[in-house]
């Protein structure tokens, strides 16, 4: 659906998401599940933001892991004279600086309950502060479809959802539920394919990221997206060296 107000925030090119800016506004606290060693978006909204809490979970990442990425970022800087390479070699000591404060790493697993290291997304949501308008960011490699149902049952909190789903070839039945599922709460405001997931037999992207924006947010129901995907000068390809997927859409909405 059409919104007229639609940023990036994050890396330049995977790990950057489109998002719409009220929502940002709006939201006093951001879920980030999966981290990596990028929180660019993380950052990037708080700079939009800056009151907001930041909660970020993801179970591989550690002191330890950024300082053996910031290693394996410098040799690559020396051995290819990567220029990005050399400015992502300090990630060990931007997250000591980064992560303090109102910006917490919860090192646990999203999951659908608590077990072994992992966090329910209900107590995701009970870290946060009662009042919590909740902007979501999801990149976590298939567990999303586990996740998001019992998310869903917070929908009064959440202003709006950044979510990558993954492997819609061999799960589009749960990938089509879900979708539905969201849509009860939130209209669709932007879509992309990541280029490096490859695509379905229907040239479907197997990988695709899709931003949700609470319904309440919206004066009056918005009209159908008349803007091309990719949208000029906001996305960009994941994989620099590979072209960028594009879709089109029939005057009904469905998806060629």
């Amino acid at each position: 659906m059409a919104c007229n107000d639609l940023i990036r925030l994050g890396s330049r090119n995977d790990g950057g998401y489109v998002i719409p800016l009220r929502a940002v506004e709006a939201a006093n606290a951001l879920l980030s599940f999966g981290l990596s060693h990028d929180w660019n978006f993380e950052r990037e909204f708080q700079k939009r933001n800056p009151e907001v809490v930041i909660h970020c979970y993801d179970h591989t990442v550690s002191l330890l892991s950024a300082a053996q990425y910031s290693i394996r970022q410098v040799v690559k800087a020396i051995v290819r004279r990567d220029i990005g390479s050399l400015r992502r070699s300090a990630a060990w000591a931007d997250y000591l600086i980064f992560f303090r404060d109102k910006r917490k790493h919860f090192r646990e697993r999203a999951w659908m309950k608590t077990e072994d290291g992992s966090v329910s997304a209900s107590d995701s949501v009970a870290r946060l502060p009662n009042d919590a308008q909740i902007f979501v960011k999801m990149d976590i490699e298939g567990a999303e479809y586990r996740v998001l149902p019992e998310l869903l049952d917070h929908s009064g909190k959440i202003v709006a959802l950044a979510v990558e789903f993954h492997d819609v070839d061999l799960l589009s039945e749960n990938f089509n539920t879900l979708i539905e599922a969201i849509k009860k709460y939130f209209y669709i405001v932007h879509v992309h394919g990541n280029n490096m997931g490859g695509t379905t037999p229907s040239n479907f992207p197997i990988a695709l990221e899709i931003t949700f924006l609470n319904k309440r947010l919206f004066a009056e129901p918005p009209a159908p997206s008349q803007a091309s995907y990719p949208m000029p000068g906001l996305d960009r390809p994941n994989h620099p060296g590979l072209p960028d997927y594009a879709f089109e859409f029939s005057s009904s909405l469905g998806s060629k």
